[in-house]
């Protein structure tokens, strides 16, 4: 489908350290904002939450667990966002390298998604800190943690490639993305417990795949337990769908791109 072999894998490396540095050039501290960015917004969220409005889980003794629990949902979900944007804007921000050199151009949403890697590990440290704080411990159930970040980056690959091909054409959607991803991010439980939810939407939520993610973290980092597994095969799946699809047609768009960029 892809043919993705070692060379790729290196080019795919140095297309991300393009974009990364790209990203942060002409700022003073540079590559220091990718560190604190995600540092800020999740100890904002830590204070306003956990020590403005005190909001407690149903059952719990203190503010902590509902932080904890907070984080481990939305922390992922900051390297989501990014990832999506990174992808999507890729081909465009890569303007110069797509229309005078030739190479795989769908490497450039891979390389694009791979920018949530860092937010995603500043959010998990950002975790760890908090649970030690709490004095819980990180059991056997971690080796699981692999599988859940490669299914989300898998994820954010196939939707970063419709997104780079679509965005090649029409440049709005890249305003629109923020918007959407801040909609989908209140309609899925990440700031309050799935239980709260109606029965409806309920049904729904266990066919998202950004919920399926989200609650694989928490899962494996503060419930303890086997993720489900069931619900990573899905995601899995239509990925791979996803993906397949979207190659197709990220492959037949990119004939179009020199004339559109």
């Amino acid at each position: 489908m892809f043919g993705f072999n070692l060379y790729d894998a290196k080019l795919t490396l140095n297309l991300f350290k393009m974009i990364f540095r790209d990203r942060y050039l002409g700022s003073s501290l540079g590559s220091v904002w990718a560190i604190f960015n995600p540092l800020f917004m999740l100890a904002l969220y830590t204070y306003v939450f956990g020590f403005i409005f005190k909001v407690r889980l149903p059952g719990a003794e203190t503010t902590l667990d509902y932080v904890i629990w907070l984080i481990s949902g939305y922390g992922p979900w900051i390297a989501t966002t990014e990832s999506l944007m990174g992808a999507a804007t890729s081909v465009v921000g890569a303007s110069g390298l797509v229309k005078n050199m030739a190479f795989k151009t769908e490497l450039l949403p891979i390389a694009g998604a791979l920018i949530g890697v860092i937010n995603l590990a500043v959010s998990l440290i950002f975790l760890l800190a908090l649970l030690l704080w709490s004095g819980s411990h990180i059991t056997w159930h971690v080796v699981f943690l692999p599988v859940v970040v490669l299914l989300q980056f898998l994820w954010n690959v196939a939707l970063g490639i419709w997104l780079s091909a679509i965005a090649v054409f029409v440049r709005d959607i890249l305003q629109i993305i923020p918007t959407l991803l801040t909609a989908i991010m209140f309609m899925t439980p990440i700031f309050y417990p799935f239980s709260s939810m109606p029965p409806i939407v309920q049904m729904v939520s266990t066919a998202n795949p950004f919920y399926l993610i989200a609650e694989s973290y928490r899962t494996v980092l503060i419930g303890n337990e086997i993720p489900n597994i069931f619900g990573l095969c899905f995601v899995f799946g239509l990925s791979l769908v996803v993906l397949f699809f979207g190659l197709k047609v990220f492959r037949r768009a990119k004939g179009y791109f020199d004339s559109a960029l």
